[in-house]
C-alpha cells in the first residue's frame, strides 16, 4: 500500500507557479543569463534592468541591449564610476553640515 501511494504521488506532474511561469516567458538567451537565481528573484532582475533602460529613454530596446543591459544587473561596475573628491585637506571643509554662507554675515 505504501509502495502505491509513492508511485501514485510521483506520477502527479508538477504544477508551475506563477513566477517559474513567467520565466519561462523570457527570452532564451535571459533565462541563461538568470537560470542561477529562484524564478522570483531573476523575475525582479529582468524586471529593473528594463526599467533602468525606460529610465535611459529606451521603451523598446534591441534583444542585444537588454541581455547586456541584464548583465550590467548582475554584474555591476561600479569599478567604472570614477569618484571626484576635493579631498580631506581642502579649506572650507566641504560638507553638508557647513552653511553655504559663511557665520559674519548671519
Amino acid at each position: 500500500m505504501v509502495f502505491a501511494g509513492a508511485v501514485q504521488a510521483q506520477q502527479q506532474p508538477r504544477v508551475l507557479t506563477p513566477d517559474e511561469q513567467a520565466f519561462a516567458r523570457l527570452p532564451q538567451d535571459v533565462q541563461g543569463l538568470l537560470s542561477g537565481l529562484p524564478a522570483r528573484e531573476a523575475l525582479q532582475k529582468y524586471d529593473y534592468a528594463r526599467q533602468n533602460l525606460i529610465a535611459l529613454g529606451m521603451p523598446s530596446p534591441s534583444p542585444e541591449r537588454l541581455r547586456a543591459q541584464v548583465e550590467a544587473v548582475l554584474v555591476p561596475r561600479y569599478a567604472a564610476v570614477q569618484s571626484h573628491s576635493a579631498g580631506a585637506t581642502t579649506f572650507p571643509a566641504l560638507s553638508p553640515l557647513v552653511p553655504s554662507i559663511s557665520f559674519e554675515y548671519r
